[in-house]
C-alpha cells in the first residue's frame, strides 16, 4: 500500500528550502501563500489546479511551475485524487551566493514572469528535468556528506535547464485549459484591481449582477480562496511593498493598502507575515 510520505531541506543560509511531498487521496491547501522568494513547483505524478495572479492553470505530471515573488498563489484538488510533488523556494541571495552572473540571473529568472508561468517539456527534455529532481529526493531522503550543496547547485541546474528549454515546451495562453470560470475571472481581475477600495462581497455582488452567496461559492470553488481572504492578501501584498519602499507611517500604510481598521490590519498582517508590520519594516531597514 502506497503510504504519505514527507523529506525537506532547510539551508543554513536561508536560500534555499526544499519539500517533497506524497500525498494520498484529495489534497488543497488549506494556508493563503504569499512569500518573498521564488517558487519553483514540479509535479511528478497526479493531476493538479495551480491559481496564480488572476487565473488557473492545471497542472501534468511532469510540468514546473514558476511562481514571482509575492504573487498570491494557491494549489487546488483537480478531482483526481493522490500526487507527488517537489516544491523549491528561492532566495534571490543563492545566485549570489554560488557567484551566478547578474546576466545569467536574470536568465534564470525569467520564467517567473512569463504570461503562462508553466513549462511542459517533450520526453527526452523532461526525463532530463526528471533526474535531476530524483536525485534532489534522493539526497534529502538520504543525506549524506555535502547533500547542502548539491542540492544548491542541483536547483540552479533545475532552472538553468528549464530555461534552455523554453522554446521546446513554454505553454502559450492559447493552449491552456481554461480552468477558471470566465465570471470567477473577471472579478479576480477587478479584485486585483480595485482592493485599495472599499470593496465587498455583497457590492462587488451586485456590480457583477449575481447574488452574493453564489459569488462566495464560485470563489471558493474555483480559487480556493475565500473572497475576504484573498482581498486582504492582496492588501498585505501592497503593505509589505509600503513597508519596504516607503517612508509613511504604518498607520499610513495600513490605509493606503485599503484595511479600514487599523486593529485589524495588524491582526491580519501577523497571521500572513508571521511577524508585525513593524517588525516586517525592521527586517528591510537593518
Amino acid at each position: 500500500m502506497v503510504r504519505p510520505f514527507k523529506a525537506e531541506y532547510r539551508d543554513p543560509g536561508g536560500y534555499l528550502d526544499i519539500e517533497y511531498d506524497r500525498r494520498i487521496g484529495y489534497f488543497s491547501m488549506a494556508t493563503d501563500h504569499l512569500h518573498d522568494h521564488y517558487e519553483l513547483y514540479y509535479l511528478l505524478s497526479g493531476e493538479r489546479i495551480y491559481f496564480i495572479k488572476d487565473r488557473s492553470y492545471r497542472v501534468m505530471a511532469g510540468d514546473l511551475v514558476f511562481v514571482d515573488r509575492n504573487a498570491v498563489h494557491k494549489t487546488l484538488d483537480s478531482g483526481r485524487p493522490d500526487h507527488d510533488r517537489v516544491v523549491l523556494y528561492i532566495s534571490p541571495g543563492l545566485f549570489g551566493d554560488l557567484s551566478v552572473s547578474s546576466e545569467l540571473e536574470e536568465s534564470l529568472l525569467e520564467p517567473f514572469r512569463w504570461e503562462v508561468p508553466l513549462l511542459r517539456l517533450p520526453t527526452a527534455e523532461g526525463e532530463a528535468i526528471r533526474r535531476i529532481v530524483d536525485e534532489m529526493v534522493g539526497e534529502m531522503v538520504r543525506p549524506q556528506a555535502g547533500s547542502g550543496q548539491l542540492l544548491r547547485h542541483r536547483a540552479l541546474e533545475l532552472l538553468l535547464q528549464a530555461y534552455r528549454g523554453r522554446h521546446l515546451g513554454q505553454v502559450r495562453p492559447a493552449d491552456t485549459e481554461p480552468a477558471l470560470h470566465p465570471k470567477a475571472q473577471a472579478i479576480v481581475q477587478y479584485l486585483n484591481r480595485h482592493y485599495q477600495s472599499p470593496v465587498t462581497l455583497t457590492g462587488v455582488a451586485e456590480d457583477f449582477r449575481i447574488s452574493p452567496y453564489y459569488l462566495s461559492r464560485l470563489f471558493k470553488q474555483m480559487t480556493g480562496f475565500t473572497f475576504s481572504d484573498y482581498v486582504n492578501l492582496l492588501r498585505i501584498k501592497e503593505a509589505q511593498r509600503l513597508l519596504r519602499e516607503s517612508g509613511d507611517s504604518v498607520t499610513d500604510v495600513a490605509l493606503h493598502a485599503g484595511f479600514g481598521n487599523f486593529s485589524h490590519f495588524g491582526k491580519v498582517f501577523k497571521r500572513t507575515v508571521g511577524m508585525s508590520p513593524r517588525e516586517y519594516r525592521r527586517q528591510y531597514r537593518t
